[in-house]
């Protein structure tokens, strides 16, 4: 099981047109029955690593940068084709008590994903002993953007496409509709003693939104101040930064969501 399900139907921090982009490679992949295994997605993750590394010194280096992949949908645990924060965090520690590792590059392509695991792998990423940067010549938006936030320096190519939205949303999908359809009879039954257990998504499938946007609402407020710590030195908010807002690469500079403009090979070349 990979949790797509679990993935689709709670508070994410995403840039929407990145999660519509996602549905037909998860409809791919129950058609072929072809997601990777938890253990293949760490290992792939763990030979690049390993590969770099052999690279270096192979050439004599003693010392050299490691670049980790973070692309597609940020999910907490290892899922469908993707590394989960909770690898990515067991990785940066090892990384990060390695004697041979310079500095770390997070390249990131990601419009963003899960709430839950992101503020986690942004707390291990700033308080990692390596520099670090963050860079992307994709999408560094919503849940990403937290994470890069982390870094010491983000950078982004000056071709990358979207960078920002900062905020937070429900997509939710009722199937309940369906199934009775198909001739199922769905109960649910709640104990007396338990008037608030599901109440946000009871009032939500009865018409009220209000219970949840009170809950994103928090987790937003908490979104916003850990950028506003993390960035405090290059932010300047034009009225929009926190209110979800992406940018090209240039206006992100411009507003200090990312420290420089370069290529992932000049992002290297600072270690």
């Amino acid at each position: 099981m990979h949790g797509q399900n679990f993935f689709l139907n709670q508070p994410l921090a995403i840039e929407k047109d990145f999660l519509l982009s996602l549905i037909p490679n998860i409809i791919l992949g129950y058609q072929q029955k072809n997601f990777s295994s938890a253990e293949n997605i760490l290992q792939t993750a763990q030979s690049k690593i390993e590969m770099q590394a052999n690279t270096a010194q192979s050439f004599g280096a003693d010392v050299f940068p490691v670049v980790l992949d973070i692309s597609g949908p940020i999910v907490k645990y290892s899922s469908w084709y993707y590394l989960g924060t909770q690898d990515i965090i067991s990785i940066l520690r090892r990384l990060d008590a390695n004697s041979s590792v310079s500095g770390i590059v997070l390249n990131i392509d990601s419009g963003g994903g899960m709430v839950s695991g992101t503020a986690e792998l942004t707390h291990t990423i700033k308080n990692l002993s390596k520099p670090t940067i963050a860079y992307t010549g994709g999408y560094m938006c919503s849940a990403a953007m937290d994470i890069a936030s982390g870094a010491n320096i983000r950078m982004a190519n000056p071709f990358a496409d979207l960078i920002g939205s900062i905020g937070t949303m429900l997509s939710y999908q009722d199937f309940s509709k369906m199934f009775e359809k198909w001739g199922a009879t769905i109960y649910e039954i709640y104990a007396p003693q338990s008037t608030e257990k599901n109440s946000e998504f009871r009032a939500l499938v009865s018409g009220d939104q209000k219970p949840y946007e009170e809950r994103l609402k928090a987790m937003t407020a908490d979104f916003i101040s850990r950028m506003e710590t993390n960035l405090e030195e290059t932010l300047k908010d034009d009225g929009h930064v926190m209110k979800g807002k992406t940018y090209t690469p240039q206006q992100a500079l411009s507003v200090g969501l990312i420290n420089e403009i370069g290529t992932l090979e000049d992002a290297l070349a600072k270690f």
